[in-house]
């Protein structure tokens, strides 16, 4: 949360991604010579069965800090305008995705890609709440701030839900793609996992940045001039808002 005459509305909170890379992008090699179906396969790669996709979503409870000033959660903000920063959540993750897929042969020298798993995992490395120490805990002040960042705290618990959704459209289209593949001769196969395994960690890196990209515009809503203006009036016109915060500034 933020008052007015110290720090900027749009900066209030610090929401990091932080090194959300596709990387360990693992391709087990299992040639199977007989398969099934081969022979009805030889023009087409149709994929026979969906790929098994898992999520694993390692989370974090939010953690509350009361150690620091007001004076330190200013200069965290690091930026300057007339608003005073009062406190303060932070959020932080990094993901892996681990794509398999495994050739087939459907014909002499010809191969087809099916995804057989498809696991990405995401980490909440942080999630820090920090309520300025100047603020004694059930105190007017205290919980108008703390209520504030419980909101954020909100915004940033919507990621499972959403990168869930995401997953479930990506492994539909990533199905979709492999139907619509050719085969490929026995020295096109490696070079062609390569390309997708990279294509398709690319795209969940992408769908990840789209749904940071949602999240901190929640964030910005909830963070307006407006709404630092009501919540700085919240506890009456000599509230520690108005005195001892600026003075702890100072």
């Amino acid at each position: 949360m933020a008052i007015q005459k110290a720090k900027h509305a749009g900066s209030k909170k610090l929401i990091r991604w932080g090194r959300v890379a596709a990387c360990g992008l693992v391709a087990s090699l299992f040639f199977v010579l007989d398969y099934a179906d081969a022979r009805a396969q030889q023009n087409s790669c149709a994929v026979v069965r969906a790929p098994v996709a898992r999520l694993s979503f390692i989370n974090q409870d939010p953690m509350l800090d009361r150690h620091r000033s007001v004076r330190w959660l200013n200069n965290r903000a690091n930026q300057g305008s007339r608003y005073m920063v009062t406190g303060l959540t932070e959020y932080e993750l990094q993901a892996r995705f681990d794509m398999r897929l495994e050739p087939v042969e459907v014909g002499v020298g010809q191969f087809c890609l099916y995804p057989i798993r498809i696991n990405p995992e995401v980490e909440v490395i942080k999630h820090l709440v920090y309520v300025a120490s100047e603020l004694e805990r059930g105190t007017c002040e205290y919980d108008v701030v703390y209520a504030h960042e419980g909101q954020h705290v909100q915004i940033n618990q919507h990621m499972e839900r959403d990168i869930q959704r995401e997953l479930d459209a990506m492994v539909a289209e990533i199905t979709a793609d492999f139907a619509a593949m050719r085969p490929v001769g026995a020295g096109e196969v490696q070079r062609l996992q390569r390309r997708l395994l990279n294509q398709y960690g690319q795209d969940f890196k992408r769908r990840l940045n789209a749904i940071d990209l949602s999240r901190r515009e929640d964030h910005r809503a909830i963070d307006t001039p407006d709404e630092y203006e009501r919540l700085s009036k919240a506890c009456g016109p000599n509230s520690a808002f108005q005195t001892t915060l600026p003075d702890a500034m100072r």
